[in-house]
This record gives C-alpha cells, structure tokens and sequence, in this order.
C-alpha cells in the first residue's frame, strides 16, 4: 500500500509548532518566580499548551487568509491547549516525585501534547483530526519531554529551556501532521490554480464526512478571488472508504472534463475541476508516492 506523505506539510507544522514554543517560552519565563511549585507548574503549562495549541491550530488558516477559521483555531486550539498544559504540567510533578525527572517530563509533556492535539482537530471540527491530533500530540510531547529533560540538565537554565520548549514545540507540530498524512483517507492536490490562495501543490486532506468547496471563507476548500466559484460549489462526502463528488448550488463541475450533473463517486487519479482550479483526487491506498 503506497502513502503518499507531504513534506511540506511536515515541515510546516513544525515550524508552527517551535514558532508557537518560541512564544511560550517568551512569555512564561516571567512567571519563573512564583514561589508555590504546583501554581507555577499550572501557570507555565498553560502558557505552553495555549501558545502552541493556537499556533497550530490557526497557522494553516491563516496560510490562505481563512481570517474566520483562524480565530476559531485560535481560540479552541489556545483554550483546549492551555487547559490541557496546566493538567500536563501538574501530572508531571507528581510523576516527578513518584518516578523521577526524566519519567516525569515524558508523562506530563505526552498530556499537554494531547491537549494541544484535540486542539487542532477541534477547531477543524473534525473528530478524526481531533483522533490524530491526540494520537500525535501524544508521541510529539513524549519525545519532547525526554529533549525536555536532557537539555534543561546540559545548558544554562533560561537557554536550556529556550531550546527545550521550542524543540517541544516543533516535535508536537511534526506528529500531528505525520499522523494526520499517514491515516489520511483521501485529498485533493491542486494541480493548476484559479484563485489567490489554492496554489498549485498545495494538497487538501479530505477528514471531514462533507467537504465543502467554494469562494466563501468557511468553505473547507476555499478557492478565493475565482469569480466563477460559487460561495458554496461543491460537496464531497466520505462514506466509510469511498468519495462522492456533487455539485452544490448548480456550480458546474467536471471530474476527467466530464460534467457531473449528480453524485459520483471518485476514484484515485481522478482530476476534479472547479471553476480555474484542477485538482487530483487521491486515495490513501492507491496514491502514488512523491
């Protein structure tokens, strides 16, 4: 079964997700005095769970202007992340003192890195991104904590934890999307562009049981500043392993140049036109490797 793995995207939560460690660390390292060890652990793992957590759940959005979903990332990936931050942190104290420090860092940074995964698929409003945000929030932040724990013990403490919580950061991005890639069903990639922000290369994994497409800013696949591109053009539904294509609000499309007029279901290699945009329709075990 081939799989077909986009590396720029990899590349992209990561560097989301250190971006997002990077202001973390920024604004936590005032609250380093507070005397009460557990109030500060609460306050520090909030700080980190909010930052990252809003990072990567807005960053794509705004990569293509979706102002409207990016604030909802914002919003569900900071609140989600630093609830589950302040729990993460809390929990690695006491794993601390029951287990040791290395053991400790791994257990409380794998649940921050939960948090933060339900984040992301939360604002997505999708429980399979939710499932593998979790799944890959879990291992990026156990990772994390094992970097965590070596770095803080062999650099200075502040540049210890600069580089800990940023390396924190880009790990939980990187699992996220390589759990995202690897389970992903079907997508889109476009192969020539007709709007400001669907560039060619750029893929669309279809997660959601209906995908919309269309000019308006909610749409899951936003093809903006395409005239002949209603606001809502077309929908695709997921039905366990299968995709049915079907125009939305009399929007032409056409799947092979061949006008579809109802429901169709998609195979892989398809090429999807809508409005100037051409996309591939590719399926997870059948998509052709890089």
């Amino acid at each position: 079964m081939a799989i077909n793995v986009s590396r720029e995207k990899l590349l992209f939560y990561a560097v989301a997700g250190g971006l997002g460690g990077l202001a973390a660390w920024a604004g936590a390292e005032s609250f380093l005095g507070i005397r009460s060890v557990y109030i500060r652990d609460a306050v520090l793992g909030a700080l980190i769970g909010l930052f990252i957590g809003a990072f990567l759940a807005a960053i794509e959005a705004m990569s293509v202007g979706q102002w409207r979903q990016a604030l909802r990332g914002i919003r569900s990936g900071g609140i989600i992340g630093a609830i589950g931050g302040a729990v993460g942190l809390l929990v690695g104290e006491i794993s601390f003192d029951l287990l040791g420090g290395l053991y400790g860092r791994i257990v409380g940074w794998a649940v921050l890195g939960i948090a933060v995964g339900l984040g992301v698929g939360t604002a997505s409003r999708s429980s399979a991104r939710q499932r593998n945000g979790a799944l890959g929030g879990i291992l990026g932040g156990a990772l994390g904590g094992f970097v965590y724990q070596i770095l803080t013990l062999t650099f200075p403490q502040m540049f210890g934890r600069a580089i800990a919580i940023v390396i924190l950061g880009a790990l939980i991005g990187f699992f996220i999307g390589l759990v995202t890639e690897l389970l992903k069903q079907g997508s889109l990639m476009v192969v020539r562009s007709g709007s400001r922000n669907a560039r060619e290369g750029r893929e669309y994994a279809l997660v959601k049981p209906v995908t919309v497409i269309g000019r308006a800013e909610e749409s899951d696949v936003g093809l903006f500043g395409d005239q002949s591109v209603l606001p809502q053009h077309a929908i695709i539904r997921r039905e366990g392993k299968n995709f049915f294509l079907s125009p939305a609000g009399g929007g032409a499309v056409s799947v092979n140049r061949v006008p579809v007029n109802g429901r169709q279901a998609l195979k892989s290699g398809d090429r999807v036109e809508v409005g100037a945009t051409l996309f591939l329709f590719r399926e997870r075990a059948h998509a052709p490797g890089n």
